[in-house]
């Protein structure tokens, strides 16, 4: 190849590399301070309250936790729901599945539903002729979606069901 040929090439690819490093320096913005700032993270302070009588409150060996007595279970879920609901002076719709004598059978009940994505739950009322448990689903705040359920639960359990307004 020709020597001068080779001095073209060479000065061709030098001005472009120079061309392609300088150029974009024209059209960018300088750097602005503004842009520039520090994340300073600080620690969250110390809690207020001692935690040491709670953790030492806590059993440490199995026969400690035996020795504790057995909870008690309490639907707090569908009370915190009806609650809320009444404060706010909205007005809900409950779905009655049943009445039940014995308890065992409304929560065996309740559980089965439970299983089947139905929020319900056991309630007792006494009467005269004794402590009647009240099988509810429920709270719903739309009626449209509470006759749904009801009509679901009918088709499903082959039961008769009350829509109440609370």
């Amino acid at each position: 190849m020709n020597e001068t040929l080779k001095q073209r090439i060479v000065g061709a690819i030098v001005i472009t590399a120079l061309a392609a490093i300088f150029v974009p320096m024209l059209f960018d913005d300088p750097v602005s301070e503004s842009d520039n700032f520090n994340n300073e993270l600080s620690l969250p302070l110390e809690p207020a309250n001692d935690m040491q009588p709670i953790l030492e409150a806590i059993p440490k060996t199995p026969e400690q936790v035996l020795s504790q007595p057995a909870p008690v279970q309490v639907d707090l879920q569908a009370e915190t729901i009806k609650q809320s609901v009444k404060q706010s002076n909205l007005k809900s719709w409950i779905i009655q599945v049943g009445s039940f004598s014995q308890e065992q059978n409304a929560l065996e009940f309740r559980d089965k539903l439970r299983k089947n994505k139905f929020t319900a739950y056991v309630d007792s009322v006494s009467t005269n002729q004794g402590t009647l448990y009240r099988l509810r689903v429920g709270p719903e705040l739309d009626e449209k979606r509470a006759l749904k359920t009801k009509q679901q639960l009918e088709s499903r359990y082959k039961i008769k069901t009350l829509l109440v307004s609370e």
